[in-house]
């Protein structure tokens, strides 16, 4: 089944706590995020979850987080919804991030890689002479021809600033040398521009990138690719990957070259994409698209779109994961009898939990996954079962509440439970 189109976000997204529900929520999440640890021999999560924001945006750090984090959202979409992409896009890292879902790069290479080039693009610039500044209310036109002059005319044409990343019609960043960005900024500011300075690391998509660029093309000459099983959208071409082959050149030009990002809205918009979801911390792309844009993105890291999102499409063809059925059987083992009438026991627990346990060996044998039918006869055993055990209601309550949201069914399945309380 064909889905939405996914974009994921790059470096300035990351927080401290970013995917700290998920870890608690999603075994998924929770064996992604190990599984990156392990790559780069660190603890990833401790890092993402207790450490501070200032070392959490070293670059060789944020990389492989909001990497990590958007892995563990797609892998969470892709199991609850059953439903493979239409497009994957990403920003700058993010576009890494898009073609590691899609199949072309494996994860634990992909964590090593964006650590790697986070130590390229550190190093880079390790006197601390570049920086960053974003500018709202011009064109990228008009931006560019004021970096232009800036660059000829500051000492001699000896310091560069050019436009690193194009975000909307009235939002692109700046990058370059120190002083010939202030004095770009102070012409900016003449025309009326908005400027605000970026906390990052180094003048990233810019000409100062160039020896990490050359040192990042060695590093991928020893990557193995795999197949891309979803279509890509490129930040820098902005047009579709043709295989997994281009994926080392792109990802080269990539640092020194400036994100196209409204030039890839502009092409899911004209191959009829309308709504998207952001897989990344925060809602950074979904405010660019939504504020500019005739594409609605839903952020997934934003709770409200995520239980929307997980909540759509829910129908009775639907394929789910067997880990609901699972936790069902998992209760009842646990609940503590107060029923002494063996007839009343027979039929209301042991009758059909054995039913349930059985038909989850037969998924299990054949398809290995769920119809939502299926979800049903073990949300109903499971009510059987409080009502047989005499469970009090507010442990019956306590126990379907944090099943139903783990498993993202409040929605639908917390309605039966009220009315079955109330008949």
């Amino acid at each position: 089944m064909v889905g939405g189109t996914l974009l994921f976000p790059g470096q300035g997204s990351q927080y401290v706590g970013m995917g700290k529900d998920l870890y608690r929520k999603y075994e998924l999440a929770k064996e992604t995020f190990h599984e990156a640890s392990e790559a780069i021999s660190m603890d990833l999560t401790k890092l993402m979850f207790e450490g501070s924001m200032e070392e959490l945006t070293r670059t060789e750090y944020a990389q492989p987080a909001i990497l990590t984090v958007g892995m563990a959202m797609y892998k969470i979409y892709r199991d609850l919804l059953g439903k493979a992409p239409r497009f994957l896009a990403g920003h700058s890292l993010g576009e890494i991030t898009a073609l590691t879902c899609a199949g072309g790069i494996l994860f634990d290479s992909a964590v090593r890689i964006v650590h790697r080039r986070g130590e390229l693009m550190r190093d880079a610039d390790a006197a601390g002479s570049g920086a960053m500044a974003a500018v709202i209310s011009l064109s990228a036109a008009e931006v560019a021809e004021i970096c232009k002059h800036a660059s000829s005319s500051f000492q001699g044409g000896a310091e560069i600033v050019v436009v690193s990343n194009i975000n909307s019609d009235d939002q692109v960043v700046i990058s370059g040398h120190k002083g010939v960005l202030n004095e770009a900024v102070q012409r900016i500011s003449k025309r009326g521009g908005v400027v605000i300075p970026l906390h990052v690391s180094a003048p990233f998509h810019s000409p100062l990138m160039a020896p990490a660029a050359q040192l990042f093309a060695e590093e991928l000459k020893g990557l193995k690719l795999g197949t891309l099983q979803h279509p890509v959208v490129s930040s820098v071409t902005a047009r579709l990957y043709r295989s997994a082959d281009e994926i080392p050149a792109v990802l080269t030009e990539q640092i020194t070259a400036p994100v196209q990002w409204t030039a890839v809205i502009r092409f899911l918009l004209e191959n009829g994409v309308l709504e998207a979801v952001e897989m990344g911390p925060q809602s950074i792309l979904k405010k660019l698209a939504n504020n500019s844009t005739a594409l609605r993105v839903l952020s997934f890291d934003h709770e409200p779109d995520r239980e929307q999102l997980l909540g759509k499409g829910r129908d009775e063809g639907q394929d789910y994961s067997l880990d609901f059925i699972n936790q069902c059987l998992t209760i009842v083992t646990c609940l503590r009898n107060r029923n002494r009438d063996l007839e009343q026991y027979e039929q209301g627990v042991v009758v059909p939990y054995r039913e349930v346990q059985s038909m989850l060996n037969e998924l299990q044998l054949s398809r290995g996954r769920a119809e939502w039918k299926h979800l049903v006869k073990a949300y109903e055993m499971l009510i059987s079962v409080f009502h047989t055990k005499l469970v009090p209601e507010n442990e019956q309550k306590d126990r379907l509440e944090q099943l139903l949201q783990d498993n993202g069914l409040k929605d639908r399945l917390g309605s039966e439970f009220l009315a079955s309380n109330r008949s």
